[in-house]
């Protein structure tokens, strides 16, 4: 555990109809450390990243980032500072990538443009992609289309970036190439909490990796200890699987 508290659930219920997909959910996510959260289909986890900025609202219990609750009031102020990757890119298709990267710093931050287009397109040189900014999102490959989005994720300058499933739509050739991104986020102490089944990146990159079952985080460790001393039986078989994949 690196800093303060950035992300709190106490007690947060989450249901669609009679589904009950996030059940009783408490959890702490910290500044400055990648927390990696994995888990069979349906365990919640994606209604979980997008529960902490309001993409799906919660039912009941309390969920604060920075200290203040989120909300439907609160939910513009959070997104400001929230970065999210998902796992199907979601780039707007009429717009170059560069104008991609752009849009968020200068339509919600209210930011200029003259200074935001260097910001961004150094980040852009940080993944490969300088000379792709001014491609659309059909002209980029899967791996290509998910570093963009990082990028515009990044142009933010958010206090944290959450990643959703980010490889899990990608042909395997172009897995490592935003593995090795977000690697790098890491290094720089960037506060990420990764939804993934990627658990080499998990044991390389992560400082804590959570298991989630049923609506529940039932198991939370140190990366080390995550892989050499699993404790709950659901983590156990959840690690045989992907290992022997």
């Amino acid at each position: 555990m690196k800093g303060n508290v950035l992300v709190e659930f106490k007690d947060a219920t989450k249901r669609f109809g009679d589904l009950r997909v996030m059940d009783g959910f408490n959890a702490q996510f910290f500044e400055g450390e990648t927390h990696v959260v994995c888990g069979r289909s349906g365990a919640g986890k994606s209604t979980m990243l997008r529960c902490i900025n309001w993409l799906e609202p919660i039912n009941s219990g309390i969920i604060l980032f920075e200290g203040i609750p989120v909300s439907a009031k609160t939910a513009r102020q959070v997104r400001k500072r929230v970065g999210m990757v998902f796992q199907h890119f979601n780039l707007f298709p009429h717009l170059t990538i560069l104008r991609n990267a752009i849009l968020g710093p200068v339509q919600a931050l209210k930011e200029s443009q003259k200074d935001v287009v260097p910001r961004v397109k150094e980040l852009f040189n940080q993944v490969g992609l300088t000379d792709k900014i001014e491609a659309y999102p059909a002209q980029l490959s899967g791996g290509q289309k998910q570093r963009a989005a990082i990028v515009r994720a990044l142009a933010m300058n958010p206090d944290l970036i959450m990643f959703d499933e980010p490889t899990s739509a990608l042909d395997p050739e172009m897995i490592g190439e935003v593995l090795d991104v977000m690697k790098g986020l890491s290094q720089e102490g960037r506060s990420m909490i990764v939804v993934s089944h990627e658990m080499g990146f998990a044991k390389e990159a992560a400082d804590r990796i959570s298991f989630m079952d049923e609506g529940k985080l039932v198991e939370t460790k140190s990366s080390n200890d995550f892989f050499e001393n699993p404790e709950h039986d659901g983590t156990r078989q959840f690690l045989r699987q992907i290992l022997q994949a």
